[in-house]
């Protein structure tokens, strides 16, 4: 019976960074009553992903960040497949670099950040700039990069502290 604790332990424990990437996406969505806030919202699923993708990809997935994006798109009625294909390319830019940032400090990971951001929104500027069949204006583009720039710290910073908390002592044979 203990063994089957431990397991169900470590199992449950083993989705924490889907669970907590849904819900920093979820608020994330959450109107707080600002005008024209859903434009500049910082992209706090984009952060969880790419933190996830560094330092636990065995547990954040190509798949998990794709369903992520899905239930983001289904949920603020954008175009599907935009928040989708944004948070497979900030995984697989974490996941491609993950050797180099592991080792790194907090500095160099949130460079590496700006980097993936800056990449991701332009990326999906041009595609809602595409299906619009008009070029967006940019102002709100560069006010979201900014915000999920400011926000990073503080989510890496609570990410972090659940890794340590949860995930660490339970899951190195995972």
């Amino acid at each position: 019976m203990d063994a089957l604790l431990t397991q169900t332990n470590r199992r449950l424990r083993a989705f924490l960074p889907l669970l907590s990437s849904l819900v920093l996406g979820l608020v994330g969505l959450t109107p707080l009553g600002l005008p024209h806030m859903e434009l500049v919202a910082p992209s706090l699923a984009l952060m969880a992903i790419f933190y996830w993708s560094i330092f636990r990809a065995d547990l954040m997935t190509m798949a998990g960040a794709f369903l992520i994006g899905l239930v983001l798109d289904l949920l603020s009625g954008g175009p599907v497949g935009l928040n989708a294909m944004m948070l497979l390319l900030a995984h697989q830019l974490g996941v491609s670099q993950r050797r180099v940032f592991l080792g790194s400090s907090f500095l160099v990971n949130w460079v590496a950040f700006a980097l993936v951001v800056s990449a991701v929104t332009l990326a999906g500027w041009a595609m809602i700039s595409l299906l619009n069949w008009t070029l967006l204006p940019v102002p709100p583009r560069l006010a979201q990069w900014a915000l999920s720039l400011a926000c990073y710290p503080p989510v890496y910073w609570l990410l972090s502290r659940i890794e340590r908390r949860w995930l660490r002592p339970v899951l190195p044979e995972l």
